[in-house]
């Protein structure tokens, strides 16, 4: 069980590195970490609009958040992950 569960923290540990130091990384751990890793989104690039459509289709699906997070979330993955509108 001990060996179980230090796979799963190496794990979460090793897919939060995959997110850039910066202004929205903390919040972006907090509100999409919780049903998915950064797996799901650090392979993509899309615009700030695209990101705020799947930011839309994730509270649509009960992402938990305040405005300003999501607000935030949208801005730290149009700075690293987004491509030019």
């Amino acid at each position: 069980m001990k060996l179980l569960l230090a796979g799963l923290l190496a794990l979460t540990a090793s897919a939060q590195d995959q997110l850039p130091e910066g202004d929205g990384k903390k919040v972006v751990e907090k509100v999409c970490n919780e049903c998915h890793g950064p797996e799901t989104f650090t392979q993509k690039k899309r615009t700030k609009a695209d990101w705020e459509k799947v930011i839309q289709s994730m509270v649509d699906k009960g992402a938990e958040g305040t405005d300003k997070e999501f607000d935030t979330i949208v801005a730290y993955l149009t700075k690293y992950f987004g491509k030019p509108e």
